[in-house]
């Protein structure tokens, strides 16, 4: 029986756990029920697994044959402060709704965990066919950067000792047509630089701009200049969007404030080359500026640009052979990368693999609001087909002999040292 068909004799199984995490949503950092629900359901699948303090579930699944390798699924669990509507985008065709005000899951982390058990019901029944290892990875809190659980994943999986050749996850988009999946030799989804800036002056009468040093004046030069960062300072080539989305001064029509405060993002795939290029020139063109404006800047929020999510080509296209084997080659090929950003990108620069889209957008069902909105929704139609894809993936990856036994690139270590976030070593290593 092709998996498929296997996770279609458990679609209603899918379903059902779908509406059930759907109808329960917990925050990041909150996700106790969640876990504790994910934790049942292994336990009555016979699916060993592990709680990892701070990050989330780690389970195991040994095939019945011989085989050196080991395959990461992974998927993210936590629920977004959104308060959502009775209807999506067509009235009355919402399948289940959530119990819990002010939470909901907007960005689909419900179909994600769903899809995973039900991958999971799939390997356990061709777990005597298997050729080797697949760890089911269930991650919490990947919607706030605080919380930074995926750190505690990977120090676990690190100081453990655990070997992983490849990693595969998924994520429902809501532009792409249902039951599409989606897989690019590269990027998927782009990494994020986040800034946060105060410009102080000197506040005066609105009568008399000469006796003030105003930081509007400063704020208006510097944003002139940030739009000619990308045509003059970044290479062509590469994607570079930014914009401001937050700009707050001043409390009175005839008063020069003293202060202002000003943020935005930047998103690339390439971090260290457009985006380290951006934050350079930007951060260049703020103290400049605010130097001839007579105004000082003050960096609220000024980190590194993250990491795109980014394919391993290689590894992309066998997936998508051999899904495309599985579900048809119809409905599986490349798509337009996503400028949002993901936590997975850190997997992929640990491991080689691959992050797969699955289309869901159905205008008869109501379904194709935007991801955080409050008219998301989703196709449970699709949810067999990411299912079977997700294990379809572990299970010809592992018996694959054409391709690099792949493995860790780069420690975990050195991850966090090139984010500058070395302090957190002894933290999550014990160290």
């Amino acid at each position: 029986m092709k998996n498929f068909e296997i996770a279609k004799k458990h679609e209603d199984y899918i379903i059902e756990m779908r509406r059930h995490f759907h109808e329960n949503p917990e925050l990041s950092g909150q996700e106790f029920k969640t876990m504790e629900k994910i934790c049942q359901e292994l336990d009555s699948m016979g699916i060993e697994y592990v709680v990892i303090p701070n990050g989330g579930i780690l389970a195991k699944i040994v095939g019945g044959k011989d085989g050196e390798k080991a395959v990461m699924l992974r998927a993210d669990i936590d629920a977004l402060p959104v308060q959502e509507t009775p209807d999506n985008l067509k009235e009355g065709m919402r399948t289940c709704i959530s119990k819990v005000p002010g939470v909901m899951h907007a960005c689909g982390h419900d179909g994600h965990i769903a899809m995973l058990l039900g991958a999971a019901k799939v390997l356990t029944e061709r777990k005597e066919e298997i050729e080797g290892t697949v760890y089911l990875c269930f991650e919490r809190s990947e919607e706030t950067s605080s919380e930074a659980s995926a750190d505690y994943i990977f120090a676990y999986i690190e100081k453990e000792g655990i070997e992983i050749n490849s990693i595969y996850g998924t994520h429902l988009l809501a532009t792409a047509p249902t039951g599409y999946v989606g897989i690019n030799d590269g990027g998927m989804m782009a990494g994020a630089f986040v800034f946060g800036v105060e410009i102080e002056g000197a506040g005066g009468h609105g009568s008399r701009p000469d006796q003030a040093n105003n930081p509007m004046d400063a704020f208006v030069a510097i944003y002139q200049r940030m739009q000619a960062i990308r045509v003059a300072k970044v290479n062509p080539f590469e994607t570079c969007t930014y914009s401001i989305g937050q700009l707050q001064g001043g409390q009175a029509w005839n008063v020069i404030p003293q202060k202002l405060t000003f943020a935005g993002n930047m998103r690339t795939f390439d971090r260290d080359g457009a985006g380290m290029t951006f934050r350079r020139e930007f951060e260049k063109a703020i103290v400049d500026i605010c130097k001839a404006y007579d105004c000082k800047p003050t960096f609220l929020q000024w980190g590194l640009p993250g990491y795109g999510t980014v394919n391993d080509a290689t590894h992309a296209q066998f997936a998508r052979k051999v899904i495309a084997a599985e579900v048809g080659a119809d409905c599986v090929g490349t798509v337009e990368p996503w400028m949002a950003s993901e936590s997975y990108s850190r997997y992929l620069l640990q491991w080689p693999g691959v992050f797969a889209f699955l289309g869901m957008q159905n205008d008869e069902k109501g379904v194709g609001a935007a991801h955080h909105n409050q008219a998301f929704d989703i196709d449970e139609d699709v949810l067999a087909k990411g299912a079977a894809s997700a294990a379809t993936y572990a299970i010809e990856y592992l018996k694959a002999t054409d391709l690099p036994k792949g493995g860790r690139k780069v420690s975990f270590k050195e991850v966090l040292k090139n984010e500058g976030r070395d302090e957190l070593i002894p933290v999550l290593y014990g160290e």
